[in-house]
């Protein structure tokens, strides 16, 4: 007998997987091609948010960089949470989820520049953040670019630009933290929370933080932090 049953409107439903041939459900308008070439360009896209089934890889047209703007072939890229949100269909009704598209940071190797960009070349290592990145091409102003340091790899690379932009403009730009301030960062185990530890230590604040688990708060005291708080009962 099952363990769990469900009555939903008068209906009994079971806990039960059947096995599908993928081929039977795929819709008749639908093709998949198969591609070797390194000269095609490539993106995430969905056609129904909330339904990951409809995530898949699609053609793009490739696009030269314009003035100031810097084409990155993409070796690398961070996810997050905002990238979710447009997966499963949970951002706000004016937001055009088909424009947010899939990926803000990235690392990568420079194929191309614009007029008036001096600060990179053709085949420098570079992470920026950037439209579309999960895919294999992305245009960004040179502003939003920086150098991979060398001890880094592509992939700590591409999680690094949205994250710590984030803290150091919040924390540095923002609030003014200094030496010897106190900040207390919520939701420290996630990776905004984590960047702002390091940003606060750096510039050698005292920090306290909260997380909603015994696991997450273990983390948190591993990592060295003296006052770690239970978010769920502040």
């Amino acid at each position: 007998s099952d363990a769990e049953i469900a009555i939903r409107d008068g209906n009994r439903y079971l806990r039960s997987t059947l096995p599908v041939d993928r081929a039977s459900i795929r819709n008749s308008d639908e093709t998949v091609e198969r591609v070797t070439s390194s000269d095609c360009s490539f993106k995430m896209s969905m056609k129904t948010p909330g339904l990951l089934d409809d995530l898949s890889m699609v053609r793009c047209n490739p696009k030269s960089p314009g003035p100031g703007e810097v084409e990155i072939k993409i070796e690398a890229a961070g996810l997050n949470f905002r990238d979710v949100m447009t997966a499963m269909g949970m951002l706000p009704v004016e937001v055009d989820t088909e424009a947010a598209g899939f990926g803000w940071e990235c690392a990568g190797t420079v194929v191309d520049v614009g007029h008036g960009v001096t600060s990179f070349n053709s085949g420098d290592p570079v992470m920026a953040i950037a439209p579309d990145t999960i895919g294999t091409h992305t245009l960004t102003p040179e502003l939003l670019v920086a150098p991979i340091p060398r001890d880094l790899t592509m992939a700590e690379g591409a999680s690094i630009p949205v994250i710590f932009l984030t803290a150091w403009y919040s924390l540095i730009r923002l609030a003014r933290l200094e030496k010897g301030d106190r900040i207390l960062i919520h939701s420290a185990s996630g990776g905004v929370g984590l960047a702002a530890i390091q940003v606060a230590r750096y510039v050698g604040a005292e920090v306290y933080v909260t997380a909603g688990s015994e696991e997450k708060r273990d983390y948190l005291a591993n990592l060295g932090i003296q006052y770690v708080l239970v978010s769920r009962s502040l």
